[in-house]
């Protein structure tokens, strides 16, 4: 009995084992199936998870892509083309002269291109289309730039037919034996209040003058545009703040800028360092309205200003910009000093004025510092004010008084054209030595004295604002009674503009403020289809 109940014993265990055994070989697929199961969950989460932050990292790639550009705008990624690069032509390394005729002394047009083509200058300005000075520019080789004036825009903007009509007898009647580059349509609208009638009609006219030219398969070859005086800016100081005047910025200033984009063609500007200098010559050295100044003048965003000239530029680039069309290039289309005025107005003598035009050259001209801070190694097409004396302009002394010409042909003083003779600070150009500045009134044959006020000297000056937004000239080649005493009339508003501008250490945050403004459609698609982006990440 004790052997069968050992023996009962080790089969009762053995079967025992076996149950167990045979348990573990059921269970054991349920096991291997939930294991697989996890791992298949797993395996999906993960791909989810990869998904989702490749979704992600699209997200931020297209962020990066689409956004990026809209802050980081470089106007100028190829110095030699400039904005836009590969739209403007290269241009040749010539300087440009205005060509007024408001005088009864002068040469006749044949003598006239005689004495621009012995100075070497390449570009011509009018202020009409005469027919007798465009035939006389025929076959010349100098590239001009006529104009439709103030009094003709109403008339050609209200009619198709009437714009047609202009081009076939102003433009077409000459081209291309004379070499029609540009036309100007209007001068200095936005300056004077006196214009406001035509100020809706600029658009509609310079539309109808390129729809004629495009009939004719010239709008390629001819640009239009208008020139514009520096008033239309609101503010200018610093240059990084620049900005038109609000009431004419949306509603005029852009739409041209859009013009001027699409058909890429140059923004021009009216500007005169003298009057902003004359206006307040007790806080701005003259040496820095002359490009003489040893040191700079305006520090702006890391930009050194040593000349006003660069500051009022700047500040037109500024504003430009501000209206987001950074990509129109500026070109000068009056600039100068005068020689000779009333008692009272300051500065204005063949001294300063010599040196003015000698650097002015000097700088447009030079291979090496061509451009603004802002804009470096980008040419500037620059047109002298003025060819002749005009004895018949009205207005202050200074009207009659900025020509580098006397009407018999005589200089009134000597200019290299070509800017291959250099002028240095204290040197001379043109073959002869530089005469020293002066901010005497009217010394045409006075001693020249230097500045009494010695601020250019003094390492480190910084003047309290540049004065860009001071008034520019007033239809100086129009056949207008209308003269530069109208800046006087304006200059204390543009001081009190200028002094209220918001102070250099807001200026980043205004700058953003804008761009957001300018970008905030772009900006709103761009995050509405991340939050798409988004959703379909999440419902994966």
């Amino acid at each position: 009995m004790g052997e069968y109940s050992a023996a009962a014993a080790a089969c009762r265990r053995s079967r025992e084992e076996k149950e167990e055994e045979g348990g573990g070989i059921v269970l054991a697929p349920r096991l291997i199936r939930t294991s697989r199961q996890a791992g298949a969950a797993a395996s999906c989460s993960c791909r989810n998870i990869g998904s989702l932050l490749s979704l992600q990292s699209l997200c931020i790639l297209l962020l990066l892509f689409l956004v990026l550009p809209a802050f980081c705008q470089t106007d100028d990624a190829d110095p030699d083309q400039g904005a836009n690069s590969g739209s403007y032509p290269k241009e040749a390394n010539t300087i440009g002269i205005n060509y007024g005729r408001i005088a009864d002394n002068l040469p006749t047009p044949e003598e006239v291109v005689v004495l621009i083509q012995s100075m070497k200058i390449g570009r011509v300005k009018l202020f009409d289309s005469d027919p007798t000075v465009l035939t006389a520019l025929a076959h010349t080789g100098l590239q001009v730039i006529s104009a439709l004036p103030n009094e003709d825009i109403a008339a050609v903007a209200a009619s198709n037919a009437t714009a047609e009509l202009w081009v076939q007898e102003n433009v077409l009647a000459y081209y291309p034996a004379t070499d029609i580059t540009t036309i100007h349509v209007g001068n200095e609208l936005w300056a004077n209040p006196g214009f406001q009638p035509l100020w809706d009609q600029l658009m509609p006219c310079i539309w109808n003058i390129h729809a004629s030219l495009t009939n004719h398969n010239l709008s390629q070859t001819i640009k239009i545009s208008t020139a514009v005086a520096l008033s239309a800016l609101g503010s200018s100081y610093p240059p990084s703040a620049g900005a038109f005047d609000e009431d004419i910025a949306v509603p005029y200033v852009q739409p041209l800028l859009q013009f001027l984009s699409t058909t890429y063609s140059y923004f021009y500007i009216n500007a005169y360092p003298y009057f902003a200098w004359a206006s307040d010559s007790g806080q701005i050295p003259l040496q820095y309205a002359l490009f003489e100044s040893p040191v700079a003048g305006v520090l702006d965003t890391g930009l050194k200003y040593y000349n006003m000239l660069d500051a009022q530029l700047d500040a037109v680039n500024a504003a430009m910009t501000r209206l987001g069309h950074g990509d129109v290039r500026l070109a000068i289309s009056e600039t100068g000093w005068p020689t000779s005025g009333d008692p009272d107005q300051l500065g204005c003598n063949i001294a300063n004025a010599e040196n003015y035009n000698r650097r002015l050259v000097d700088k447009m001209l030079s291979t090496s510092s061509v451009g603004t801070p802002s804009r470096p190694g980008v040419f500037i097409p620059t047109f002298i004010f003025a060819l002749f004396n005009e004895d018949l302009k009205p207005g202050p002394g200074t009207e009659r008084h900025w020509g580098i010409l006397y009407p018999n042909g005589t200089n009134v003083y000597s200019i290299d054209m070509t800017g291959q003779q250099s002028v240095g600070r204290s040197g001379g150009g043109g073959g002869g030595s530089s005469p020293a500045t002066t901010n005497l009134p009217n010394s045409n044959n006075d001693p020249v004295q230097p500045d009494s006020s010695g601020e250019a000297s003094a390492p480190g000056f910084e003047i309290p604002f540049d004065m860009s937004s001071a008034p520019g000239s007033l239809l100086p080649g129009s056949s207008s009674s209308l003269s530069r005493s109208f800046q006087k009339k304006t200059l204390l508003t543009m001081l009190n503009l200028s002094r209220s501008t918001t102070s250099s250490s807001n200026l980043p945050l205004m700058i953003i403020c804008d761009q957001l403004l300018i970008k905030l459609p772009f900006l709103l698609l761009t995050i509405t289809f991340l939050t798409s982006l988004s959703l379909i990440s999440l419902s994966l």
